[in-house]
């Protein structure tokens, strides 16, 4: 295996650097019987690893690296797993096949040469709801069944599988680390592809370097990044109360306050505030927290607050905007620490919906910030992290 990735890097430098920066290991032949990989590692069964010849074993090797680089196991999104699993293999095959690579018998339909991973897909997902099966049925990595008379010859495992993370490797990167590897990597890989080659693969490797992951699902992830668990004596253990006792509460499962912010001179409209909002009550129901909502523009022109046990239904129902004045984001921060912190009340974290593009404090800010954008607005920001809406 180690003569096999010396052989790809020395023959193929443009995924050198790929092979050398991923993981390969092992794997027990109750795992897995070919090869498989979660995005980020990658195992091959020793067994099947020996029955390859020397120049499929390397493209075998290479094709688990490029669902790696290409981000497929990151891409599939809500999408049916079994047909997914067929379409990054064909887009992965017919990649190497392009470049020269020899591979056992799978799935490269040169019909499908120079289509991403998710053109590939809609294809196989129209013909299957548009005629029945005519009996032949495969088996997808998993051993799902899926709507093919051929199989590919490895495992596509999600990042949280439990047979994968029973393997004893370490807590794979998150979504964002992957993204930002994956973004150097391609960046070899387009160097060096030139010519016919260069714009036959240029989209799948644009989408290799997204995020794809749902706004919804991004949006709960930095929710639940918001559990506490520090001990702190306010409040104070509200079960020991009724004895005139004070003791330090334990940290809830969940914030206690969040505070919403709404650009009203920005480019959110209405009806998407009005999602975003519905998402955020669905999370925060599941804590029981408090909600603040603040309308500004260059100054705060209304601060509504719901308790815990209230929605937002009525407020996104006649939604209007106040406001439509110049733009800054300073007077939010203001307004946070004179009327909540200097006050004592803490806050679990702000959302701030927005394009972007106005004036942000200079003061150092402690709380988290999350700053929910549509996909034209601003690239950066000197703080906090960015939600696009639209990501999918």
């Amino acid at each position: 295996m180690l003569k096999s990735r010396l052989g790809l890097m020395l023959e193929h430098p443009f995924i050198a650097s790929a092979i050398a920066r991923l993981e390969f290991h092992e794997a027990l032949p109750s795992f897995c019987t070919t090869m498989a990989t979660d995005g980020y590692y990658i195992w091959y069964n020793l067994d099947y690893s020996l029955k390859l010849s020397p120049t499929e074993r390397m493209g075998v090797l290479a094709h688990e690296v490029l669902h790696c680089v290409f981000g497929h196991i990151d891409r599939r999104g809500e999408r049916e797993h079994g047909l997914w699993n067929i379409a990054i293999d064909h887009a992965a095959n017919l990649f190497l096949l392009d470049e020269g690579f020899t591979l056992p018998k799978g799935l490269y339909d040169r019909a499908y040469l120079g289509m991403t991973a998710e053109d590939i897909y809609a294809i196989l997902l129209k013909e299957q709801k548009g005629k029945q099966t005519d009996g032949q049925v495969a088996l997808d990595g998993r051993g799902e069944k899926s709507t093919t008379s051929e199989s590919g010859f490895d495992l596509h495992l999600e990042p949280d599988d439990p047979m994968a993370r029973a393997q004893g490797n370490a807590e794979i990167p998150s979504i964002e680390e992957r993204r930002q590897l994956r973004g150097e990597l391609l960046a070899e890989i387009r160097s060096h592809l030139q010519g016919r080659r260069a714009g036959l693969w240029s989209q799948e490797i644009v989408m290799g370097s997204q995020t794809t992951l749902s706004w919804e699902a991004l949006l709960t992830r930095f929710f639940n990044g918001l559990r506490s668990s520090d001990y702190r004596l306010f409040p104070p253990n509200k079960k020991h109360l009724w004895r005139g006792i004070y003791l330090p509460s334990m940290g809830v499962p969940g914030p206690e306050r969040i505070v919403t912010a709404i650009d009203t001179s920005g480019s959110m409209e209405a009806s998407t505030i009005s999602e975003i909002l519905a998402e955020i009550d669905k999370l925060r129901g599941l804590a029981e927290c408090e909600l603040v909502l603040l309308q500004c523009d260059a100054v705060v022109q209304e601060a509504l607050t719901f308790a815990a046990w209230e929605t937002t239904d009525d407020f996104r129902a006649g939604f209007t905007v106040k406001g439509r004045g110049g733009t800054s984001f300073v007077p939010v921060f203001e307004w946070i620490e004179e009327n909540l912190l200097s006050l004592g009340s803490r806050i679990d974290a702000l959302f701030y919906f927005t394009d972007g593009y106005g004036d942000f404090p200079n003061d150092e800010i402690y709380y988290p910030v999350l700053w929910v954008m549509p996909p034209t607005g601003k690239d950066s920001v000197p703080f906090g992290e960015v939600l696009r809406m639209g990501t999918r």
